[in-house]
């Protein structure tokens, strides 16, 4: 979820971006990672039925009693192309394993093919900030 600081601060560099030309974009790798559950992550629900049917098949909904899970993953994108996605294993990235499962496993490669203008545009998450 995006807080009030991180649309300050997107809003800030698209500003200070706005006259670059494609070609200079072209040198950028946005990045991101997301996690998509395989149920609801909502533990409350509003069923509306009609009188006497709470029991009823239609009004009952089926919950793993240890959860469904979920999955995380990380890419990155550019006008001139993407990054695979990476599985993030255990669904969270330390800042260790962003250095070696992210940085140098896609993004160097990447960045060696776009050249010296390269620039990473990451979220600013705190693992990727932590200095080890």
């Amino acid at each position: 979820m995006l807080t009030s600081r991180h649309r300050r601060e997107r809003l800030r560099w698209a500003h200070q971006h706005v006259h670059w030309t494609p070609d200079q974009l072209r040198a950028v790798l946005f990045t991101d990672e997301s996690r998509f559950s395989l149920q609801s992550d909502s533990s409350h629900y509003l069923i509306w039925r009609e009188s006497g049917t709470r029991y009823h098949p239609s009004n009952i909904l089926e919950r793993d009693a240890y959860g469904a899970g979920s999955v995380c993953v990380w890419g990155g994108i550019s006008l001139g192309g993407r990054t695979d996605l990476r599985v993030v294993p255990r669904g969270t990235m330390n800042a260790q394993a962003y250095r070696d499962d992210i940085l140098d496993a896609y993004v160097r490669p990447y960045a060696g093919a776009i050249g010296d203008d390269f620039l990473l545009q990451d979220d600013s998450a705190r693992p990727r900030r932590t200095r080890r």
